[in-house]
């Protein structure tokens, strides 16, 4: 009873709660963490570390070992710092946070390892997500401070951490970074950058921004971490160079131009799109053709967890996203289960909303009123459910099994690859930013069908098999270049694009959104590191 109270409390305060806020029973008072050891301290230290991990250390690349010994350094000698490792997709990031984390924890240092987007959170050991590890408030606001206290649990365990690991820092808004900063400095009493701690953020410039809604260009850049002064303070560790290694090397550097904004263009933003990728628009029944190429043999394959974490199809909007996960669904055989959701309006006395109108509400951040599933079909979690066993905004997960109340999955990604979890109806709010005049409810399992996915959900993740359908075009900074690098290989990505033709002119076209004022500073920064320590080839 004592140890499954304990799990219970661990996950809660993981959401700034208790045990003592609900009426169950409580944990014998000699079984507590009678060593005076926090809970949260307790669980950092108890991430395991594999020996695959710790020998990753001398697998390390010349870039990579350079960022590695700086860092591991900078630890060392207490003297605080922030570094930011950039990179292009598939340049080792992941790998290099990996063989930090193992290092340090290794040496019995207690390190917290965070992300922006929940499905970056997964891929990291004892991960978990930004906003929910500094209980960051949404919205956050130009002065807005962090809702943790002093001599809390989440205050005891900063205090005892030697590094932050921050990946996919670019994807957060400066204003995130700029409360966790006054945050740790009060909760510190210091004024040094974090409070003093080793920061380690992480990720390319060349993806997609904070998203901002209705958010003009100039307002998106001055959202970016580097309009922030946090970015002066800054020591830039690159991996651009490593990008050649991966890969086939024409499509890496044809990635880095699309990134760039350095790919020639026609009629201003048009860039074409390398033949062998492309299939071609002849009506309707090109979707059919896309969708049978990135999934051959759906309906043998549909139980094998390998094949659905290797495969995805893209696009911008999510009414594109429910049109390609309806064709999907209806080619996978089985006996279908479909969920209706429960819809309320808080404080609706006078029921001035009906529910056929609830029911038609379709919010990206809130599941379907009609969920229709069936055993192998891949899904997406909507909400963090608890990121310690890999249950984050964005994770995928195979369906198993499903009953009235509940769904069985395994999940597909991340360090928990493989897991079977249990997922129950809950109560779901929509986002602040969905411009209705009220906030309605829906009780709903917190899933979509993932069949296909937005480009932003996909950024983060690396699919060896994706099919990017384009019937608009891309609409913001980086869409295109996260789209195309999910693959890494130009043979296993393929595009397919309604009106891309332009008149007298063979092949296909697509917009590119560049904003190059963001990645001016970065790049300017790039080149010096890289001309520095004599990275260039």
């Amino acid at each position: 009873m004592n140890r499954l109270l304990t799990d219970i409390d661990s996950t809660l305060q993981q959401h700034s709660r208790s045990i003592t806020d609900f009426d169950i029973p409580r944990m014998s008072e000699n079984f507590r963490y009678h060593n005076n050891i926090s809970s949260l301290i307790d669980d950092e230290l108890s991430i395991p570390v594999s020996d695959t991990a710790l020998a990753s250390v001398s697998l390390l690349n010349p870039a990579q070992y350079y960022a590695f010994q700086t860092i591991i350094e900078s630890i060392r000698q207490r003297k605080g710092g922030i570094y930011f490792i950039d990179g292009p997709g598939g340049s080792g990031k992941t790998f290099l946070y990996k063989s930090i984390l193992a290092h340090l924890r290794h040496a019995g240092h207690i390190v917290l390892a965070t992300a922006s987007s929940g499905i970056a959170a997964t891929l990291l050991p004892g991960g978990t997500t930004a906003h929910l590890r500094f209980k960051i408030p949404i919205p956050v606001e130009a002065g807005s401070f962090c809702k943790f206290a002093k001599m809390s649990e989440i205050h005891k365990l900063i205090q005892h951490c030697s590094a932050i690991l921050w990946d996919e820092a670019p994807m957060s808004h400066r204003h995130v970074f700029e409360a966790v900063d006054r945050s740790l400095q009060d909760m510190l009493n210091t004024s040094e950058p974090f409070g003093g701690k080793v920061v380690i953020m992480g990720g390319d410039f060349r993806q997609v921004p904070p998203v901002l809604v209705n958010g003009t260009k100039f307002q998106i850049i001055n959202a970016s971490i580097v309009a922030s002064p946090l970015w002066s303070t800054v020591q830039l560790l690159s991996l651009t160079e490593n990008m050649r290694a991966f890969g086939d090397r024409d499509f890496s550097e044809y990635l880095l131009r699309i990134g760039n904004g350095d790919e020639y263009t026609y009629d201003h933003d048009l860039v074409q799109i390398p033949t062998s990728m492309i299939i071609p628009w002849e009506g309707e029944h090109s979707i059919t053709v896309l969708i049978n190429t990135v999934f051959p043999d759906i309906k043998s394959s549909a139980t094998i967890s390998e094949y659905w974490e290797d495969r995805a199809l893209l696009t911008t909007l999510n009414d594109d996203v429910s049109l390609l996960n309806e064709k999907c669904l209806h080619l996978l055989c089985g006996e279908e289960m479909t969920y209706y959701s429960f819809d309320s309006v808080d404080d609706d006395r006078f029921n001035l909303y009906p529910q056929e109108f609830l029911n038609s509400i379709s919010a990206g951040t809130l599941p379907p009123h009609k969920l229709c599933l069936k055993k192998g079909t891949p899904i997406m979690l909507l909400r963090n459910l608890n990121p310690r066993i890999g249950l984050c905004n964005g994770s995928r997960l195979l369906c198993r099994h499903f009953s009235r109340n509940v769904i069985e999955a395994e999940i597909l990604t991340g360090e928990h690859k493989g897991k079977s979890v249990f997922l129950p109806r809950i109560p779901l709010k929509n986002a602040g930013d969905c411009n209705m005049p009220f906030e309605l409810t829906r009780k709903q399992f917190p899933v979509r069908l993932s069949f296909a996915i937005t480009i932003n959900k996909a950024q983060g993740q690396t699919i060896k098999h994706v099919g990017l359908y384009l019937p608009s075009p891309v609409f913001t900074h980086g869409q295109l270049y996260v789209a195309l690098s999910r693959g890494v290989r130009a043979a296993n990505t393929k595009v397919l694009v309604k009106d891309g033709s332009l008149p007298s002119r063979s092949g296909t076209y697509t917009t590119n959104v560049v904003f190059k004022e963001l990645l001016s500073k970065v790049i300017v920064q790039v080149h010096f590191f890289l001309l520095k320590f004599n990275l260039v080839p």
